[in-house]
């Protein structure tokens, strides 16, 4: 995986099931024609309604910018055991002309967090089609001392391709956790998200026959 943080990461390995039967060619992102809603957003880590999509389609990649509510995890201080985790599932509804079919390669986020001495936080990241079973997720983890931003970028070593000719819903789970660890416990430490996370798409033409 590639990782750019503007900290000490800790790294968990991502496995992913290969779905397409059918070998693909590779090829550029489709000319026209994609498109792509929310279906579904659950998670005190993103509220319902909070969420808009857009596409930028340029020569040398395909992105998904996601927009939503910032989101923060606490620790420590006034804050309650509940907001020390913000979960998120998010799935999405991704119409491409026939003939193509694509994976996410890579997921963007970005954010700030402030951590005292002993204190950690960690991001956790998946992405499935619907109808899998959702893989171990890959996470990143900045630890105290710590006051600042950060970007997590978490590539795909294998990309997962949704089969050739079916229509299944992309499903994204991320999840923010701030924990105490052995900080001061007067003291908050927090994670939070900016609200935009970008997805980078990869595209195969699909067999003839399909």
């Amino acid at each position: 995986m590639n990782d750019k943080a503007l900290a000490a990461l800790g790294a968990a390995a991502l496995t992913v099931p290969v779905l397409a039967s059918a070998p693909p060619a590779a090829a550029d992102p489709p000319p026209g024609g994609v498109t792509i809603e929310i279906a579904t957003v659950n998670g005190s880590g993103c509220p319902r309604g909070t969420g808009a999509v857009g596409i930028l389609n340029d020569s040398e990649d395909f992105r998904v910018h996601l927009s939503t509510e910032p989101t923060r995890a606490e620790a420590g201080g006034a804050s309650s055991p509940a907001g020390s985790r913000k979960p998120c599932q998010l799935s999405m509804k991704v119409h491409v002309p026939q003939g193509y079919t694509y994976a996410v390669r890579q997921t963007d986020y970005s954010g700030d967090a402030h951590l005292e001495p002993g204190a950690s936080a960690t991001l956790s990241s998946s992405v499935y089609f619907q109808g899998t079973t959702a893989p171990k997720p890959a996470t990143r983890t900045l630890r105290g001392p710590y006051s600042g931003p950060w970007q997590f970028e978490i590539s795909e070593s294998e990309p997962v391709f949704t089969p050739c000719g079916e229509q299944r819903n992309l499903n994204f789970r991320a999840e923010l956790q701030a924990d105490l660890g052995d900080s001061d416990p007067a003291k908050t430490n927090f994670i939070e998200t900016d609200g935009k996370t970008v997805y980078h798409f990869a595209w195969k033409r699909c067999p003839a026959s399909i």
